[in-house]
């Protein structure tokens, strides 16, 4: 039988997946990586923390986003602490789609990306980041 799952799924989301992107749009789905594996974490594990623990969001997505800086290669080279601040100033601006204020849902994110396979990258993604699946799973 061929092995097609490994060599698949490193195509949808390879380690440099966010280097393709404008700085604005890696912010965006940075952001709504986090977003969905909150609302995944919430779903599957009854993990509650960040937005679904009442707690203001951008503590926790300030975790996550250290631990993508400490994960090599998925951060686009011109990633910088200024450019973090400012991918965290996008996440809490409440006028943005993909903002730490709204939780969203798997359909979420197919209807507003137009992609059926957005979900399985920004949880792929969100392995990478996490080192981890999701637990529950």
């Amino acid at each position: 039988m061929p092995k097609v799952a490994g060599d698949f799924f490193k195509g949808i989301c390879p380690d440099n997946y966010l280097h393709q992107f404008s700085e604005k749009d890696a912010f965006r789905q940075l952001v709504d990586c986090y977003r969905m594996r909150v609302e995944d974490d919430y779903t599957f594990a009854g993990d509650t923390r960040g937005l679904y623990n009442d707690d203001d969001p951008l503590a926790d997505f300030q975790e996550f986003l250290d631990l993508a800086e400490t994960r090599s290669g998925i951060l686009p080279s011109w990633w910088s602490d200024g450019k973090r601040r400012e991918c965290e100033e996008k996440a809490m601006d409440t006028e943005e789609w993909s903002d730490l204020h709204a939780a969203v849902e798997k359909h979420d994110i197919i209807e507003h990306y137009g992609d059926n396979t957005m979900p399985m990258k920004l949880r792929l993604l969100a392995e990478k980041i996490y080192g981890k699946k999701i637990e529950g799973t």
